[in-house]
């Protein structure tokens, strides 16, 4: 395993651990969602950020300057946090790290999963991985740093 990749993988795991929630509702997704918006903002980053709690989406915006494809990318990614349990990015990484794909090694459609970084599961510390936020329209690892960086940030407050 290349060193480099195997840090990487082992930070990405250390915040699944760290950015949990106590609670999260409706009000908890619009204040993040909004959170994260600026963030982008302040970035002059274009994204569309979803938030989805329990297959219910509680959050949705797309920026000026993004697509209506974004939505698909989200709803792919957001495929490959809810079937492994671990960010988009952090699946990809590890997949591609161990010579593994979707379709070939797990029959998973492109059509429905990606591995892209964006994704982000919404973890309650006493039930688990119960929704997920996203982010697209960046590159792999700018669109994990922007949910990650705002995750961080906003449990803080």
């Amino acid at each position: 395993m290349n060193p480099d990749i195997t840090a990487r993988l082992e930070q990405m795991q250390q915040e699944e651990l760290e950015l949990v929630w106590n609670t999260f509702n409706s009000e908890t997704a619009l204040q993040l969602g909004l959170h994260l918006t600026q963030e982008a903002k302040h970035r002059s980053q274009a994204v569309t950020i979803e938030i989805s709690l329990k297959g219910h989406r509680l959050f949705l915006h797309a920026m000026e300057g993004t697509h209506p494809d974004n939505e698909n990318w989200i709803r792919r990614k957001n495929n490959v946090v809810n079937h492994f349990g671990s960010s988009s990015w952090h699946t990809a990484l590890r997949l591609r790290n161990e010579n593994k794909t979707l379709e070939k090694d797990y029959d998973l459609p492109d059509s429905d999963y990606v591995l892209a970084g964006g994704a982000f599961p919404l973890i309650l510390q006493e039930e688990g991985q119960v929704g997920t936020i996203t982010i697209s329209g960046l590159p792999d690892e700018e669109d994990h740093d922007l949910v990650t960086t705002g995750i961080r940030s906003f449990l803080k407050t």
